[in-house]
């Protein structure tokens, strides 16, 4: 190419670039509304997942949880070294079919005042949701098993939740990462982005005050649900001192007894509605949504979340 070439080349790149930055604010916006839009003229929207949550609380030797629930979990759907690695931190992964255990299904859809509020949210696909497991405790002592070595770690002012993202595979499958993690530490002020609600809306700039995060990202789980599915996620009472000892026992108020939790997990694509009666839909009063629906379909909440499900971008 030679230099007149190269001149020419430059200015119908300078002509084109002018016109773009010359051009009204309303033409700019109507090409980027333009964007996405498919025959029937509608912006494409993110794809969603509706994910339900339970976190059932039982004490330590139940036999609900250790033997019906566990009986009829298949965990051999987790990746083999990965369900290794699940062990060998005291947690366990499963997936249930169809109805649950009955024993089960009567905690579940018990009245009040043992009555169950799951936690539900539409997450688009992508975006990280977390379910909180538990408020924080002043001092943690825990054996880490990462990689095959087992390492002693001490924790302060830390709490445990479950980094859940969606991906649809199909018009049914959902497929959910499910990775443990460690929030220690004093709270800091650190600088982040928060979704505005669309594919192509600017990321906006906020001050986030949060804690140090600890992702045990050798221990993420990737399962494909359909509707009549459940992850149940529980811990292995044998193994104290544990991830999974960490993460879903506590000991009870005023009492030297210890109780664990099972956490269950839904997942539509979509769309809203449960599969049968097993995850009630009524919305929890402790959701709080960085990236909210549409008011229409907003729940009315306020709060930080304790056992619920928030969601953030990355």
């Amino acid at each position: 190419m030679n230099a007149r070439q190269v001149l020419l080349l430059g200015l119908a790149m300078t002509a084109v670039v002018g016109c773009s930055l010359n051009r009204s604010s309303s033409a700019l916006r109507q090409d980027i509304m333009r964007i996405g839009r498919g025959q029937s003229g509608q912006i494409i929207e993110p794809k969603r997942c509706l994910v339900t949550v339970a976190i059932l609380s039982r004490p330590i030797n139940d036999t609900v949880i250790n033997d019906a629930l566990w009986r009829s979990a298949d965990e051999q759907v987790v990746e083999p070294s990965t369900r290794r690695a699940l062990e060998d931190n005291g947690l366990r992964v499963g997936l249930l079919t169809g109805k649950l255990p009955n024993e089960v299904d009567e905690i579940v859809i018990a009245p009040p005042p043992h009555k169950l509020e799951p936690a539900q949210y539409f997450i688009p696909e992508g975006v990280a949701g977390f379910v909180s497991l538990g408020p924080p405790v002043p001092h943690a002592s825990l054996f880490l098993n990462r990689n095959g070595q087992a390492t002693g770690k001490q924790y302060q002012d830390a709490s445990g939740r479950l980094r859940v993202t969606t991906h649809n595979e199909s018009v049914t499958k959902v497929t959910l990462r499910i990775v443990p993690e460690i929030l220690h530490g004093p709270i800091k002020q650190a600088i982040g982005s928060i979704a505005t609600g669309g594919t192509y809306s600017p990321q906006m700039m906020t001050i986030k005050n949060g804690q140090e995060e600890e992702t045990i990202r050798e221990l993420a789980a990737n399962l494909n649900l359909q509707p009549d599915q459940a992850v149940v996620i529980g811990c292995r009472p044998d193994k104290p001192h544990s991830l999974g000892s960490f993460l879903l026992t506590e000991r009870e108020a005023n009492s030297d007894r210890i109780t664990q939790k099972v956490v269950l997990m839904w997942a539509l694509q979509g769309k809203s509605g449960l599969p049968d009666h097993n995850a009630p839909p009524s919305p929890p009063t402790n959701l709080v949504p960085i990236d909210p629906p549409k008011p229409a379909e907003s729940p009315n909440t306020e709060g930080a979340a304790t056992n619920g499900l928030a969601t953030q971008t990355h």
